[in-house]
């Protein structure tokens, strides 16, 4: 998803990914999830070897929760732009001047339209 947001979106979102913990963006564009790892020596009699997921508060999970809010604001702000330029496109008529056509969604609107969806705070 991170390739399909405008470049100065990706810088936004990789800038995060880099100050995240437990995440790592890769130079292809991959994210890797660090999980913390604990493995059980097989030389203990009582158990046969093991690795175990040690995630204390579900740090990565919250990484990476914030990583796809932030890629879904970027995607929604992307969205209301689409709509208004089809709300404009509709509105030009034969005579009538391109600018006398132009219809925006209104700055509250599109707040309350990000607070709806989760986004409020950016």
């Amino acid at each position: 998803r991170i390739e399909r947001l405008l470049p100065e979106c990706r810088v936004s979102v990789s800038n995060m990914i880099l100050n995240l913990r437990h995440l790592d963006l890769k130079q292809d564009g991959n994210i890797l999830a660090c999980f913390p790892v604990i493995y059980t020596d097989p030389n203990d009699e009582t158990e046969d070897e093991t690795y175990e997921v040690l995630d204390t508060h579900l740090e990565t999970a919250r990484s990476l929760y914030q990583v796809l809010q932030l890629i879904a604001f970027h995607e929604l702000k992307e969205s209301s732009i689409l709509v208004e330029l089809a709300l404009w496109k509709s509105r030009i008529g034969g005579d009538e001047a391109r600018a006398d056509c132009r219809v925006a969604i209104p700055g509250p609107a599109k707040s309350l339209i990000m607070e709806y969806c989760g986004f409020a705070g950016f």
